[in-house]
């Protein structure tokens, strides 16, 4: 017989007292209005700025790949956002009024009836929809998590406003997804190749949306002040009393989960939005319910986990210190708070899950999440492992025949995946190791470190699985004691070359930091920090030895780039002199070969501001003007009181010159002809002076030639050569610079980067840019010890790297872009999947 239902108790049946005032028509449709004209003007500002991050992310990954074409599509894309910016958010602006106005309406999109459809017209899903699809769907679920709290209060103020109290955020206006859907559909209208399009999303997926949270919450407050947001839900719950209370506790413990939720993620916002990892495993397994029920490993995305078990293992009999039973009602664990980060996992024989604690936070102040780990076993052969036993009997005739401690670059995770203590993983843990498998897989293949440094690395993935394993916010958060650590390993790394060997200072202190975690690692974070913090103290001193050298290397670019911008100087000084005025062509042989020079050298000395400049370029000035015609008293007059002065201050410009007398004889030979022929009453008129005695000189040579003299005639035939007008100097042949993407590369440099460089003998070296001059900004690229010293300029940087001969170092730390590479894969394999 069916048991009679419970008595229905009168206060979970009547209706929250709501005294919020629901507005006439008329006012509701001008609130309704004003919500849409302020969250699309924030939205307009919050964008424009998001765009300029995008453009700065584009940038900065066309300086670090090495891949050309890769190169092109990110200064194509940020080319793109910078001449299509303002028709791109106007479109924005106006399809997301119309996609608010038609919701607000309740007009909703037409969706296709595919019973009525013609299967003669259907056709394949292009690859870049999928793909467009993927990274919107990820951006869309991003911003919900991120403005989870506001968008359900708004979500109650709107639904309150349009008769809906029960409005869910796909239903909600403002709501992310059409947010995100109107920028997608205004991008598409843009006249461009897709897959820019498409880079264009993937960076926005990267960008902080931290700034949506604060427009939510900006238009929560405005109804609130209209006094239209109602204080509560109203409950209308109409349940048994048990229902209810596991109702209430299923409730709390969600709001709970997506409040721990927040704060993290609030804690860990940083320029770049996190990886939402979670998502990911949840997309991969299914939900929680579907892994509670003990889901089979077939339910993973087809090519993942090497072995992964297609059953969970038995649990062994008790259970070691620090591990709890999961409550069966599915309240929180018993082994620490936070545990509802992850899907909750049946154990096999309807035995509960096991919890270790989490781990204790690090005085540095990093609060360690929830563990992943459940299986007893597994946590002790990985602790083995870590300290090199290989061999060990794992019990039922199971035994582990691979070292955790590789020699090389062998990822003994793909060892680990196939042996029988990998299969003893549940699939929760089974993913974290084919995750952490795939980093150590970018790192082997990447080519930003020396195989060496590689090697060294290859040591802690067993420790870094153990972390990832003891704490589920390893791949959520950049911030991570072990991420940090082999981060900065592998940015010191850089500063080592094979030719330095192992007994280099730097190779050594690697080694030995690896070892300390390989000895010392076991559930506390704290040794990362304080290895890291040792490291960067070793790096520290060693910048600080090698500063003398980068200061040597530097002074002698200096001095050079100053001796070459003098010299250039100093010729522009010349040649204007003698452009502006006739000069005979023994006087500017002089200016150009002895005056020049001794001009640079007070130039790169004293400045142009100098006293000893301003003295160089005025004895340039009266030496042309005392070679011109002197048509007064006054001009003659002047000449001769100019004249002792000057000859002392030729010779004292050119002392130290190398300069034959015979030559300083012939040049002041002529340069009192010159003078004489100046202050002529015959000349006072001509145009050059010189240049009609190098006219008469060359009819005193032809009379010599007739009358038989040959040594008159030569004599006549030097003068009017002296004397004759000087030709305008060749022109300086100024290198051809191409503009193009390589060179905006290299000119975007700044000091700390790492450049790969290819020798003439093929061998590869690390370099960083340690100076750049601020003269000519020739950049000074040193090893680590500032030595083995490279100078190029910009222009040059960039051939190399259109020659293929020098490439950029990638900035961004080294697990944090093997997690981004990962997690497209990931997002790739399930785009791939059949749904």
């Amino acid at each position: 017989m069916e048991a009679p239902a419970a008595p229905r108790d009168p206060r979970l049946t009547a209706p929250t007292p709501d005294v919020t005032r629901r507005p006439p028509p008329r006012e509701l449709a001008k609130i309704l209005s004003d919500c849409r004209d302020l969250a699309v003007h924030r939205l307009m500002l919050a964008f424009s700025s998001m765009l300029d991050r995008v453009g700065d992310l584009l940038m900065d990954r066309a300086s670090r790949t090495d891949i050309r074409e890769e190169q092109t599509l990110y200064l194509d894309a940020r080319a793109l956002l910078k001449s299509e910016r303002s028709s791109l958010m106007a479109e924005f602006e106006q399809r997301l009024r119309r996609r608010v106005d038609d919701r607000i309406a309740g007009r909703e999109e037409p969706k296709t009836d595919f019973a009525n459809v013609d299967p003669t017209k259907l056709t394949l899903v292009d690859n870049s929809a999928m793909d467009e699809s993927v990274v919107t769907g990820n951006i869309t679920r991003i911003v919900e998590n991120a403005c989870h709290d506001e968008l359900a209060l708004l979500n109650r103020g709107l639904g309150h406003l349009l008769g809906k109290p029960d409005l869910e955020t796909a239903d909600n206006p403002i709501a992310p997804a059409a947010i995100v859907d109107s920028f997608t559909d205004a991008l598409r209208q843009v006249k461009t190749e897709s897959r820019i399009k498409f880079q264009i999303l993937k960076e926005l997926n990267q960008a902080s949306l931290g700034d949506i949270a604060s427009i939510y919450g900006d238009i929560n407050r405005h109804l609130a002040n209209l006094r239209v947001m109602p204080s509560s839900r109203p409950n209308l719950v109409n349940r048994a009393a048990g229902d209810h209370r596991r109702q209430q506790a299923a409730e709390a413990r969600e709001m709970r989960e997506m409040r721990e939720a927040r704060e993290r993620a609030q804690a860990e916002q940083t320029a770049a939005a996190e990886v939402d990892v979670m998502a990911l495993f949840r997309r991969m397994f299914g939900n929680a319910s579907s892994l509670a029920h003990g889901t089979p490993m077939g339910g993973l995305p087809q090519g993942m986990g090497h072995g992964m078990p297609q059953g969970m293992p038995q649990m062994p009999q008790g259970m070691p210190q620090g591990m709890s039973r999961m409550p069966m009602d599915g309240g929180a664990p018993t082994g620490g708070a936070g545990y509802g980060e992850f899907p909750e996992i049946a154990m096999p024989g309807g035995l509960p899950p096991v919890s270790f604690a989490p781990m204790a936070p690090t005085p540095s102040g990093y609060v360690p999440g929830a563990p992943i780990i459940a299986t007893p076993v597994l946590h002790e052969g990985l602790t083995r492992l870590q300290a090199g036993q290989s061999s060990f009997d794992l019990g039922g005739g199971a035994t582990v025949h691979f070292s955790g401690i590789p020699d090389g670059l062998h990822n003994v995770l793909r060892d680990l995946q196939e042996s029988p203590l990998g299969k003893k993983a549940n699939q929760l843990e089974s993913m974290t190791i084919e995750m952490v498998a795939m980093l150590f897989d970018f790192i082997f293949e990447t080519r930003d470190l020396p195989d060496g440094i590689k090697a060294l690395l290859a040591r802690l993935q067993i420790p870094v699985l153990k972390a990832a394993m003891l704490d589920g916010a390893f791949f959520a958060k950049k911030s991570h004691p072990s991420r940090l650590l082999v981060n900065a390993l592998a940015e010191a790394g850089r500063g080592w070359s094979p030719a330095m060997g192992n007994e280099d200072p730097l190779y050594r202190k690697l080694d030995v930091i690896v070892h300390r975690i390989l000895d010392g690692f076991s559930d506390d974070l704290a040794i990362f920090d304080e290895l890291r913090v040792d490291l960067e103290a070793f790096l520290a001193e060693e910048e600080r030895n090698a500063e003398a050298n980068i200061n040597s290397s530097a002074e002698e670019i200096n001095l050079r780039d100053r001796a070459e911008i003098a010299a250039n100087v100093a010729r522009g000084e010349v040649e204007r002199r003698i452009e502006a005025s006739p000069v005979p062509k023994f006087l500017a042989g002089f200016l150009r070969d002895r005056w020049q020079p001794a001009m640079g050298r007070v130039y790169a000395a004293a400045g142009d501001d100098s006293e000893a400049w301003g003295a160089a370029v005025s004895t340039l000035e009266d030496l042309v003007w005392s070679v011109q015609p002197k048509r007064t008293a006054e001009d003659r007059k002047h000449l001769v009181a100019l004249l002792p002065s000057l000859l002392k201050r030729l010779t004292a410009g050119v002392h130290g010159q190398s300069w034959p007398p015979e030559v300083r004889e012939s040049f002041m030979s002529n340069l009192v002809e010159a003078h004489a022929a100046a202050v002529k009453p015959t000349y006072a008129h001509v145009e050059s002076p010189t240049a009609a005695v190098a006219e008469a000189a060359k009819v005193q040579a032809e009379v010599a030639k007739a009358a038989g003299d040959e040594r008159a005639a030569k004599q006549a035939e030097a003068l009017a050569d002296a004397m004759g007008p000087a030709e305008p100097a060749p022109p300086v042949a100024e290198p051809v610079v191409l503009e193009d993407q390589y060179l905006e590369i290299a000119r975007s440099l700044e000091r700390g980067m790492w450049i790969e460089f290819e020798g003439d003998d093929g061998q590869l070296a690390f370099a960083k840019l340690a100076w750049i001059s601020p003269l000519r900004g020739t950049y000074l690229f040193t090893n680590r010890q500032g030595q083995k010293a490279l100078s190029m300029t910009a222009e040059e940087l960039a051939e190399r790297f259109r020659a293929d001969r020098a490439r950029p170092v990638e900035a961004e730390p080294l697990l944090d872009r093997a997690l981004t590479t990962v997690i497209g894969q990931l997002e790739t394999r399930l785009a791939a999947e059949p749904a």
